[in-house]
């Protein structure tokens, strides 16, 4: 075999629409080659993809220099990446490389769609994919467990805020029920939740993620209007901080959301389900960071 075609061949195996980070793409694809290789450089890889025996391979997948749409046709084309591979390496690269909110939404649900398709005949991924791609299976799940709940679709879809069509409100309860999340009585036709919780495998775990707390965050953002001060809590604080304290202010926001969930397995009677979203991320740049 070929030098160029055994590059390609291990390249192959290294599923791109895992990453959401073409960088991390990048950087996989390169271990698996030295793997199998042995000997191997930065300087090698970015001679296979076509640029030449330097090190711009290593600059782009440490982050110091981005990856042009241009220079990730020229990859693509190295690596024989072809159909939802290809485009969803050129939608990762655009979506990384844009800073139009509007544009980063549509490429970011596009690669959620590129993977459902790529999972439509892995049921229970497509299903978790699903699951998360939308805030209200959450919620309806977490309200199974209240007093108020209820099976009918219309009036479940009535107390949720906001208001979600009925159709949504079935198609979600079957969601649930595919997952394992709640049982169906077949005489009754009532749901109960289970104690099962979801989890998600690498193979969609960042895409699942991402776009669960992307609608959650949205969902806070239209709080501040759409619902009156005393029944919220939303605030926010800068604060200066040294680096290196980062580990430990992870940890107490770990401690915390530990802290509700007990407060929420102790309490009895439930009759309302609240989101809380917690959020501490830089507004500087860390002088001794990798730009």
């Amino acid at each position: 075999m070929s030098h160029a075609k055994l590059i390609v061949a291990v390249a192959s195996r290294v599923s791109v629409s895992r990453f959401l980070d073409y960088r991390e793409y990048l950087q996989a694809v390169y271990e698996a080659i030295k793997q199998e290789i042995g000997k191997y450089s930065y300087l090698n890889f970015s001679d296979d993809l076509g640029f030449s025996k330097t090190n711009v391979l290593h600059l782009i997948i440490k982050g110091r220099r981005p990856l042009t749409s241009k220079a990730a046709l020229k990859i693509a084309d190295m690596l024989q990446l072809h159909g939802k591979d290809r485009k969803y390496f050129e939608d990762l690269v655009a979506y990384h490389n844009s800073r139009d909110s509007m544009q980063r939404e549509l490429l970011f649900q596009e690669l959620v769609e590129l993977k459902a398709k790529e999972v439509k005949s892995e049921d229970a991924l497509l299903a978790q994919l699903e699951f998360f791609t939308e805030w209200f299976h959450s919620a309806i799940y977490e309200l199974s467990f209240t007093n108020v709940f209820t099976s009918d679709p219309k009036q479940l879809a009535a107390m949720l805020t906001p208001r979600i069509r009925p159709e949504q409100a079935r198609k979600s309860l079957e969601l649930l029920q595919r997952l394992g999340l709640v049982t169906r009585d077949e005489d009754s036709g009532s749901y109960t939740p289970t104690q099962t919780r979801i989890s998600t495998g690498d193979e969609i775990a960042s895409l699942a993620i991402t776009r669960y707390h992307q609608k959650m965050i949205e969902l806070g953002k239209e709080s501040l209007t759409a619902i009156q001060p005393q029944s919220r809590d939303v605030s926010s604080v800068s604060i200066a901080i040294p680096s290196s304290l980062l580990p430990e202010v992870k940890k107490e926001i770990s401690l915390f959301r530990k802290k509700l969930l007990n407060m929420a397995e102790q309490a009895s009677n439930a009759d309302v389900v609240y989101q809380t979203n917690i959020q501490f991320f830089p507004l500087s740049r860390d002088k001794g960071a990798k730009s």
